[in-house]
């Protein structure tokens, strides 16, 4: 499938596309990316990394062909220990998070039960949308950027490892706002909490996911929820007429009855 190819026929060059292999392509995407949980763990060999990606190319793919989106239809990209996949625009963009995250799970859950220690295969996903760059070595773009900069994110690793699932899901503030926030049916906007997203030069907010376990969990709501500050402390009472610096200063041991105040104290005359 030529996404890319498809969407511009027909459509002038910008200005500065055409390379010396052809003109480049862009296209205004849904994105998704995956990512294996610590694939790069000591335990994992190159025999049950190999496996793992086996599993990987068995499980996403079969996830897209369990929903509308279908696989053959998507451009998609390896990346190691995961994959980046533009969803063409003529899908509900929506679909990228119900059905699919859920069949995603379900295959998780089935692969893994079959399979144990190290094979075990548990993902974090990412969802954006932006402009995104092709040309003759694969897919580029600022948007493509801040989506692994989302996969990356401290937050999302988090919310896997405490929940014990098998998937974590974060969308963009960008992607939660235009897509989820109205979404209609089965998905709630609730079950999405925000979080802030931290990695290299990259500062943002992002809506962190649990597909089996929508509420998330507490410890995980309150690493997410705004720090509690104290209330500011009132202002100082102006100064009396007078001298600046005029008044009494109490020391040592003060005693308080209502309005009397009993003390060491120093008086500051107005001269």
């Amino acid at each position: 499938m030529n996404i890319f190819g498809d969407a511009a026929h027909g459509l002038p060059d910008r200005p500065g596309e055409r390379a010396a292999g052809g003109p480049r392509r862009s296209q205004h995407c849904v994105l998704l990316a995956v990512d294996v949980a610590a694939f790069t763990d000591p335990a994992r060999t190159d025999r049950v990394q190999l496996a793992i990606r086996e599993a990987l190319y068995d499980v996403v793919p079969g996830a897209f062909d369990d929903c509308p989106l279908g696989w053959d239809g998507c451009l998609h990209e390896d990346r190691g220990d995961g994959m980046l996949v533009v969803i063409p625009a003529r899908m509900p963009t929506i679909t990228v998070v119900d059905p699919l995250l859920d069949r995603l799970a379900e295959r998780l859950r089935r692969h893994n039960r079959s399979a144990s220690g190290p094979h075990a295969v548990r993902l974090r996903a990412a969802a954006h949308i932006g402009e995104v760059h092709h040309d003759a070595h694969g897919l580029a773009g600022t948007a493509v950027n801040h989506l692994f900069r989302l996969l990356d994110a401290p937050a999302l690793k988090r919310a896997l490892d405490d929940s014990g699932g098998e998937l974590a899901f974060i969308a963009s503030d960008y992607f939660y706002d235009s897509v989820v926030r109205h979404a209609e049916g089965t998905v709630d906007p609730a079950a999405f909490w925000p979080v802030t997203v931290e990695v290299k030069q990259t500062r943002a907010r992002g809506w962190v996911h649990l597909p089996h376990s929508p509420a998330g969990t507490p410890a995980l709501r309150e690493a997410a929820a705004p720090a509690r500050t104290a209330p500011p402390a009132p202002p100082a009472p102006a100064p009396g007429p007078g001298r600046p610096g005029g008044g009494i200063a109490f020391f040592g041991n003060v005693t308080v009855h209502g309005d009397v105040v009993a003390g060491d104290k120093i008086v500051r005359g107005d001269g």
